[in-house]
């Protein structure tokens, strides 16, 4: 596998911790993956392997991988995944307590909740046009 490692012009085209997590569950063995670095300078390798350092979970993602823990006392390589565990990660049981409350009916829950993913949605578009 090649991975061209390098913060590409077209924000669409930027490889993601998630493009870059799939691409690696996919080799089986470590020699078989090749990064692809523009080494014409020493700083534009610089800034490829800074940029590959520098990415991040999205929150859904983080949430999802937060939901796997480890079998057993000695906390081995061996992982479940346990959805009450990325229930609680996700915020989740804060709203269903949220649904329970007196004087809150199940729209005025819906509404807010779709308010601030909404918000989250419109916050994100912000920030990436201040990148470009």
């Amino acid at each position: 596998m090649i991975i061209f490692v390098a913060q590409h012009p077209v924000p669409l085209l930027r490889m993601s911790w998630e493009g870059l997590y799939v691409a690696l569950s996919r080799v089986k063995y470590r020699d078989h993956i090749r990064l692809a670095v523009d080494r014409s300078t020493l700083e534009g390798e610089k800034k490829a392997m800074e940029y590959m350092v520098k990415l991040q979970k999205n929150k859904y993602t983080d949430w999802y991988f937060r939901g796997f823990k480890p079998i057993g006392a000695d906390e081995s390589q061996v992982m479940v995944w346990n959805r009450k565990a990325a229930w609680k990660a996700a915020g989740f049981d804060k709203l269903k307590e949220e649904k329970m409350s007196v004087g809150v009916g199940k729209s005025q829950v819906k509404k807010t909740r779709t308010r601030k993913m909404m918000q989250d949605v419109w916050n994100q578009r912000k920030k990436r046009r201040l990148k470009l």
